[in-house]
């Protein structure tokens, strides 16, 4: 292959404002040496290509659904794309789609093939078959944190020697230029000097916490009335709502469905609270930090890897009201405790997860495994 020549870079993603994992993959895509980089962004889901910086070029693989038999015309048009575009560098993220696009790079022989790995996808044996066999064909794995990248050697039989660590980044410019709190607030309804928590995370299942978060707040409401922030959509909402209600907690829980401007709910809320069951490294909780927010988050999965206990937030055992209760009313009643952990959870953030930094070892992980493939450099 001719150095003087582009690496062409095709990413398999179905980027939605709401799903963290994948615009991790559009921020980098966008952050790559362009003299050095061709780059494809394959798209999954419709309208994508509004999330998309206009700079890259796009293919749609026009998939009615996730399910079923498209999974196999996609895999047909993978092949096409990757031999009619000679493609040089597959990533690609999320189990399903990640499975057939490493299968259909395997097929027509792209040189280098990435998986990137957001959380903690349960492996029964038909799984740990499929991701060593397709471990064979891969080039690198990408684990967002220590954890995952444990947990897919121990439980996925991945090879430790083929995944990396590479953590997530977030866009500190937009957290800088939100619009400001006070304004949120009055845009929110919400009452004037009221202490207000946030959650951010999807609805689809009860794993990011809301039931703890809901038990806490009825828990603390004579000694701490709070209002909630609760950004994100999904097929559980109505049932989430009705759990509030049923705590009498209707005219403090605020639910504002997905939002394309979290840095700007961000300003409203005075603690960030991410009681999940189960989570990779979270986007959210790393915005609210890079925001300057004292957060309280489970002490699951990578989340340890970036909150540290008493130093930048708190952390608690999952599925535990109480300990979420007692977090909320140990901040609530401290605020300079509780600012002092904003401001190191501020500085922490924007040394060490920032969107710059992220770009930065792409550019140096792909330019490693082209000269592997190749020799020479990019």
């Amino acid at each position: 292959m001719d150095q003087a020549n582009q690496i062409t870079v095709l990413f398999i993603i179905k980027p939605e404002r709401g799903a963290g994992a994948e615009m991790v993959l559009v921020e980098a895509a966008a952050r790559l040496n362009p003299d050095r980089f061709q780059v494809i962004c394959g798209l999954l889901t419709p309208d994508a290509e509004k999330v998309i910086p206009g700079r890259l070029p796009t293919v749609d693989f026009l998939m009615p659904g996730l399910n079923g038999w498209v999974w196999l015309r996609f895999f047909f048009q993978l092949c096409w794309v990757i031999y009619r575009r000679r493609v040089d560098l597959l990533h690609v993220n999320s189990y399903v789609p990640g499975n057939y696009a490493r299968l259909a790079a395997a097929l027509m022989q792209a040189p280098i093939v990435i998986d990137h790995w957001h959380g903690f996808t349960r492996f029964n044996a038909k799984r740990r078959f499929i991701c060593r066999f397709l471990g064979r064909f891969t080039d690198l794995s990408l684990a967002v944190s220590r954890g995952v990248r444990d947990y897919l050697v121990t439980q996925g039989g991945l090879n430790p020697a083929k995944v990396r660590v590479v953590a997530n980044g977030v866009d500190v410019a937009a957290i800088d230029a939100a619009r400001p709190g006070p304004l949120m607030r009055r845009e929110l309804g919400l009452p004037e000097g009221s202490t207000v928590i946030g959650l951010v995370g999807r609805l689809d299942h009860w794993g990011k916490g809301h039931q703890e978060l809901f038990t806490a707040m009825a828990q603390i409401r004579e000694r701490h009335p709070v209002h909630a922030l609760i950004v994100g959509g999904g097929r559980r909402m109505d049932e989430v709502r009705r759990l509030a209600e049923s705590l009498g907690l209707a005219g403090q829980v605020h639910f504002l469905g997905p939002r394309r401007d979290v840095p700007d709910l961000l300003n409203a809320m005075d603690i960030f609270v991410l009681p999940s069951y189960s989570e990779g490294v979270s986007l959210a909780l790393l915005e609210a930090m890079a925001a300057g927010l004292p957060v309280i988050a489970t002490e699951v999965g990578g989340l340890p890897e970036v909150v540290t206990d008493g130093e930048n937030g708190l952390l608690i055992p999952p599925r535990d009201a109480g300990a979420l209760a007692e977090a909320l009313t140990r901040l609530l009643g401290a605020s300079d405790f509780a600012k002092k952990l904003g401001q190191n959870a501020r500085k922490h953030v924007r040394e060490h997860y920032s969107l710059d930094r992220l770009g930065r070892e792409i550019n140096e992980i792909y330019g490693e495994l082209v000269k592997q493939k190749f020799g020479g450099g990019v």
